[in-house]
């Protein structure tokens, strides 16, 4: 029930800022009680003795479950991820700007694409705002970055490359007032 409560009023938060348009955070009196309240609760008795990277096991599930079926072939593994930084990952984004607007050709130009992801994120693509949180270079929220209209949403929301091209998709669509930076950016 909690949990339901959970999304319900995260729900809410979402499409009260949606609504009003901005990429500014929710106010801190309506976001530090949910977050701690989620903390206190769905935080492990061990949290420094877990692996980030093992996989989940659901202890609720029956024993008698029938075992899913296996598919006929293992998926590509992805590609993997290269760490870029300073100037070199500056002028990879410019590289997959100029590939993701000939993907999803937009009106604006790429110089104000790059002068915007700076100004959301400063070009670090795994920065977070905690205040939304926003994550990444163009500070995308999870429920934004997992809408049906984004076809790089199976990407991780940190991967760079991955919100360029999603943000020339989002532009192409006539999206661009979703981020504040834009309105901010060549006037």
């Amino acid at each position: 029930m909690r949990f339901l409560f959970v999304v319900l009023l995260m729900a809410g938060i979402w499409v009260s800022g949606w609504i009003v348009g901005s990429l500014n955070p929710a106010p801190a009196f309506i976001l530090n009680p949910v977050q701690s309240w989620l903390s206190d609760n769905d935080a492990p008795e061990h949290a420094e003795d877990l692996d980030p990277d093992a996989e989940t096991i659901e202890a609720d599930e029956p024993e008698s479950a029938e075992p899913e079926a296996l598919p006929a072939s293992d998926p590509d593994p992805a590609p993997p991820v290269v760490e870029l930084e300073g100037d070199e990952a500056l002028a990879q984004y410019r590289v997959w700007i100029s590939e993701a607007r000939a993907a999803h050709p937009y009106p604006d130009s790429e110089q104000r694409m790059f002068d915007v992801m700076m100004c959301e994120s400063g070009g670090n693509p795994g920065i977070v705002n905690p205040a939304g949180p926003y994550t990444g270079l163009f500070q995308y929220v999870a429920g934004t970055w997992n809408g049906d209209w984004n076809t790089y949403r199976d990407s991780d929301i940190t991967d760079a490359r991955a919100q360029i091209f999603a943000t020339a998709l989002a532009w192409s669509l006539n999206m661009q007032n979703q981020w504040g930076c834009y309105s901010r950016s060549h006037n």
